[in-house]
């Protein structure tokens, strides 16, 4: 309601629009708080909302029917949600609850049907002004609360918006949801405690409210959580939808009776159609209408979803009471123009007519009767949709577009990367693992003199070094990605940001974690094996990290591509165990008709560098007296392509890196490819 040019209400607040300078930047909105101890007024500063607030949305849906393959999962579905509205989807396991909130968020293709918005069709234009919060809280668990807010703000709010910016709006959100007390703490898992089931849901849709949605459209919501964590959560959505006019759409599955009754509308589906459609506290009657009495101090939603799930007898009754309801008078006006055709053509626009508005011409009395709530926010969008929303959709408004740029996007996602992998990959579980095997080989192999005899214990020592980091890089990558994937998934279908943006991310945020480990073990067990020339130590390290790096890669590559974990596993065991055994150490006769596997093994190269660098660049290594070496009969010491040369085929160190460098290129982008095409989100 707009009070004067400077000050006007939204909700049960008083904001103030605060002047700017510079007029390329939208006016600052700021709530205004009334002190209960005086009746002056101070001005809070919780958030920043630009251009006033979002558009206000009208929700209607008409005739929805979604198949798949024979079976039929919705059929003929209506509903309306207002501004400042909770519509509640009620109805047994398998009646289509998520099914609708897939079409309504066009993630799911209709059969036929009509979903608008104020005026408009679905399109991407529109699906940027909603929320979906997924059933499931899938998160990173070593992130704290506040970090998770932080890198979703940094992400999806716009680069219009400074850093200050978006961390006010997180303290906003924050303080709507009521998760001050718990922002530090980690997301956490089965394994690492952390947020409680009730903190994990409200920090769920806390980083879809970051976005300061039209439309939100939440699955289940309550599931899992105790029946004071439900109802507060629902409460806290209830007061957020009334106070900031947003359209609210929930499935519940049996909601107590104080949950029941904080919804505005209920939407009752049995086997995918409508058994009730209207406001919550008249489908009591309704059911009372076709015979079917609550009882006195009974659950209503118990008491319906009791009724759904009875004899077929029962659910015939309800459900064609209902269609016969669509007829009475007090159905919604939206609802019952049938002029409109139902079947869409590709775009999802009824072919060759306009669509219908959703904003019929509604007489004063009318308006008098409704709550004056819903009437403000009825007003409020005529007025908002009359000038600025165009009947058609055009193609350019439905052009997607990126809330931040690339470089902003691969910036926060590898920093983000870095801390997610940091407690994981340099947990004190690896450290210790690390630092002990370091001083275990270093004692093993410890100052080995530079002789025939020994050259056995060298390559041993090169050997172990490559197989064990890359077996430790592959099946970590290995068995990180499966979570992470969900992770990315989930954010991918918010159109949160580039999928290019986040695979760079994550080859340049893991990569001084991938390196840290190797580099640490190297740097215990070489001296202790035999120290000899700075330049032999930082070249062989360089090889030994290039192998994990590669290995990496491939450990991402099948991760990627195997959805199950123990295929992922069977495979991986596979090359890996065929990397080792044609490496060049375990096994130098092999059979002509298998020499060509060699070549796929990334350990064969890596190991023919490290013995090129070590036995051209160090000490000799002397002959014995009895040496099964020819060269040992006119010189004392053993060059490295003799050495080479007795284990078979070699190539010099410049092919062995160029081909290590094609590994992980060729890797990387099979990887990328694989998420593109192959395991885009449905």
């Amino acid at each position: 309601m707009i009070i004067s040019k400077d000050l006007f209400l939204l909700g049960d607040q008083d904001y103030l629009r605060l002047p700017n300078k510079d007029e390329k930047r939208p006016a600052m909105i700021r709530p205004v708080v009334k002190s209960p101890r005086s009746e002056t007024t101070t001005v809070h500063f919780p958030c920043l909302i630009t251009d006033h607030r979002p558009l206000p949305v009208h929700l209607a849906f008409r005739g929805l029917t979604v198949s798949a393959g024979t079976r039929q999962i919705l059929r003929d579905v209506d509903g309306l949600v207002r501004p400042g509205q909770l519509l509640a989807v009620l109805g047994p396991s398998g009646c289509g609850k998520t099914t609708l909130l897939n079409c309504l968020s066009g993630r799911l293709k209709l059969d036929s049907g009509q979903i608008l918005l104020n005026r408009d069709s679905l399109c991407k234009r529109w699906k940027r002004r909603m929320c979906y919060v997924l059933q499931q809280d899938i998160f990173f668990a070593d992130l704290t609360l506040r970090q998770t807010l932080e890198f979703t703000a940094r992400l999806r709010l716009p680069d219009t918006m400074s850093h200050s910016q978006k961390m006010q709006y997180v303290d906003h959100i924050i303080d709507v949801l009521e998760l001050t007390s718990c922002q530090d703490t980690i997301i956490g898992d089965y394994i690492k405690r952390g947020l409680s089931g009730g903190e994990k849901k409200r920090a769920n849709i806390a980083c879809e409210l970051l976005t300061n949605p039209s439309l939100m459209l939440l699955d289940e919501p309550t599931s899992g959580l105790d029946s004071h964590s439900a109802y507060s959560l629902m409460s806290i959505l209830k007061r957020y939808a009334f106070s900031e006019g947003k359209t609210v759409v929930v499935t519940l599955h049996q909601p107590s009776s104080q949950i029941f009754h904080l919804c505005d509308k209920l939407l009752l589906l049995c086997g995918g159609e409508s058994a009730y459609y209207g406001d919550t506290s008249k489908v009591v009657d309704f059911f009372s209408n076709v015979g079917f009495t609550i009882k006195p101090h009974y659950n209503p939603a118990d008491f319906i979803l009791e009724q759904v799930k009875g004899p077929t007898e029962t659910r015939q009754k309800i459900v064609a009471a209902a269609k016969e309801a669509r007829k009475n008078k007090d159905y919604p006006v939206e609802l019952q123009n049938q002029d409109c055709p139902y079947i869409l053509d590709k775009y999802g626009d009824p072919p060759g007519r306009p669509v219908a508005s959703p904003y019929p011409n509604l007489d004063q009395d009318t308006l008098n009767s409704v709550d004056p709530e819903v009437r403000r926010l009825w007003l409020d969008t005529h007025s908002h949709a009359s000038s600025s929303v165009s009947s058609e959709t055009s193609d350019s408004d439905c052009y997607f577009t990126w809330p931040t740029s690339f470089w902003t996007q691969f910036k926060v996602l590898s920093q983000r990367n870095f801390l997610e992998a940091k407690p994981r990959m340099l947990s004190k579980l690896n450290w210790v693992q690390t630092i002990g095997l370091g001083l275990l080989a270093g004692l093993l192999w410890f100052q080995l003199e530079r002789r025939e005899e020994a050259l056995h214990d060298i390559q041993g020592w090169m050997f172990f070094s490559t197989t064990y980091w890359m077996l430790f890089a592959h099946f970590g990558a290995l068995s990180s990605f499966p979570p992470e994937r969900e992770v990315i998934n989930k954010e991918r279908q918010s159109g949160a940001y580039r999928l290019s943006a986040y695979y760079l991310a994550k080859m340049v945020g893991e990569l001084p974690l991938t390196v840290t480990l190797p580099a640490v073990y190297h740097l215990i067990s070489y001296p202790m094996l035999g120290f000899h020339s700075p330049v032999v130590f930082i070249t062989l390290l360089g090889f030994l990290l290039l192998n994990t790096i590669v290995a990496q890669s491939v450990g991402f590559f099948i991760g990627a591509a195997c959805m199950d974990m123990q295929v992922s596993i069977t495979i991986s065991a596979l090359y890996t165990l065929a990397t080792q055994l044609f490496g060049g150490y375990l096994a130098t006769n092999i059979p002509p008709w298998l020499t060509w596997m060699r070549y796929t093994s990334m350990v064969h190269y890596a190991y023919q560098n490290m013995q090129i660098v070590e036995f051209s660049e160090g000490q000799p290594i002397n002959c014995s007296l009895q040496s099964k070496f020819e060269v040992c009969r006119n010189s004392k010491h053993i060059s490295a392509s003799v050495i080479l040369e007795a284990q078979g085929a070699h190539l010099p160190l410049w092919a062995n890196t160029l081909v290590l460098l094609a590994f992980l290129v060729v890797f990387r982008v099979l990887g990328y490819i694989v998420l593109r095409y192959f395991r885009t989100p449905k």
